[in-house]
């Protein structure tokens, strides 16, 4: 029982720090906003790339699972398709923040668990759950409301979530682990990423040059992508996923408060009425989701005397 409980108590550190490190991202971003949103993708990977490789050699049997995986043609292409998503979506964020539409960012990872809901039905073969189709149903009237009153179509809102959520599937049918992974997917990203940014040098367009402090900021971008999805990946091992779908709102809310309270991000009312709706869906979901991990729990002692007798 003391090491289930330290199993959790761990788990749950872990995860507030990947989810309070995302939310709190925009401050990074807010800090090099001045440089192209290409060129700061490009220096988060390659400066991820160094990270993950030594962290490849320190775990173990690191570097078996990283040479297998570049020896098998199939999971290369897959995890091929998996990087191209994770660096849209990182693109897209990157334009998000340095654009100052942090606010529109938050709404969109509002609607994540909800889209990958979505996405399992339609490919993994599961089952929405009776509560899902509401919760679905607010969140259109959410993406529908600004477009409908200003004009103002949230498209960045959507293209987030569908953008992660369609790389968290392809991660979830390839059997890589998560670490051997994100190192194949920095790798496979790794010579667009310099080819791209000795293009910007060669046209004097690099921010990266005699500014040691932007220098600094560029390369650091490699601790903020590796650290939270490290420490993401250490929690999702010890903690239950309900505890997940309850923290990892964490990152759109400190998101949401930095975008109003601090960078000043205008909030029209039907940008109020829009992320009023995402919210009365997640807490659909939650609810949802509390509800049926009460009743499976119930459910076993049930289990276990049927099967006894």
């Amino acid at each position: 029982m003391d090491e289930a409980r330290w199993q959790f108590r761990t788990g749950l550190i872990y995860g507030l720090i990947a989810y309070v490190f995302w939310g709190l991202i925009p401050l990074y971003f807010h800090q090099v906003e001045d440089v192209y949103p290409g060129e700061i993708l490009a220096h988060r990977i390659v400066w991820s790339f160094p990270i993950v490789l030594a962290l490849v050699a320190l775990s173990a049997g690191g570097w078996a699972k990283f040479t297998a995986v570049l020896f098998d043609r199939r999971l290369l292409l897959t995890l091929l398709l998996s990087a191209s998503l994770l660096s849209v979506n990182w693109l897209l964020y990157i334009h998000a923040s340095v654009t100052h539409q942090i606010a529109e960012a938050s709404l969109g990872y509002y609607m994540l668990p909800l889209v990958n809901a979505l996405l399992a039905t339609l490919f993994l073969g599961e089952r929405l759950r009776p509560a899902h189709y509401p919760a679905l149903a607010i969140i259109a009237v959410g993406v529908a409301i600004p477009f409908a009153f200003g004009g103002d179509f949230t498209g960045l809102a959507v293209a987030l979530p569908v953008s992660f959520g369609l790389y968290g599937l392809v991660r979830k049918m390839v059997a890589v682990d998560s670490l051997t992974g994100l190192t194949v997917e920095t790798l496979l990203l790794l010579v667009p990423s310099v080819g791209f940014l000795i293009y910007r040098a060669d046209h004097g367009q690099s921010a990266f040059g005699a500014d040691w402090s932007t220098n600094g900021l560029l390369m650091f971008g490699g601790v903020c992508t590796v650290v939270p999805l490290l420490t993401y990946t250490l929690s999702i091992r010890r903690i239950p996923l309900l505890t997940q779908a309850f923290i990892q709102f964490i990152s759109p809310s400190v998101q949401f408060l930095l975008a109003v309270y601090f960078m000043g991000e205008p909030m029209p009312p039907e940008r109020w009425a829009a992320i009023i709706c995402i919210w009365v869906a997640v807490l659909i979901f939650i609810v949802d989701a509390a509800q049926s991990t009460r009743r499976a729990r119930a459910g076993v002692p049930k289990l276990a005397v049927a099967a006894a007798e």
